[in-house]
């Protein structure tokens, strides 16, 4: 653990907090965005390659694709910012509570 010559208070960390879980949402929707592009890519290949009369890759191509939309929403600097406050707000009810 690193010592700090000075403190911070609680209000920088919530800062600190949330620029930290957004940069981590956004990495992990880009990660989940270019698995979703090489892969389904992949599969639109091999079907067209196999079969051309039958298009399937379509159905997992939508499928996903709803999946990283939501990814995407939820990643949102406004939504995770809004979490971590929510976060923090019960976090501190309950220091609250337990204090008195």
């Amino acid at each position: 653990m690193l010592f700090m010559s000075s403190e911070i208070s609680l209000k920088e960390f919530i800062e600190a907090w949330k620029e930290l879980e957004v940069k981590e949402a956004k990495r992990d929707f880009k990660t989940h965005l270019a698995a979703y592009i090489i892969i389904n890519s992949f599969l639109a290949f091999v079907n067209l390659w196999t079969s051309q009369g039958t298009i399937w890759f379509i159905w997992p191509l939508a499928g996903w694709g709803i999946g990283v939309a939501f990814h995407a929403y939820f990643a949102r600097s406004s939504e995770v910012a809004g979490s971590i406050e929510t976060k923090a707000l019960q976090i501190e009810m309950y220091a609250r509570k337990k204090k008195g």
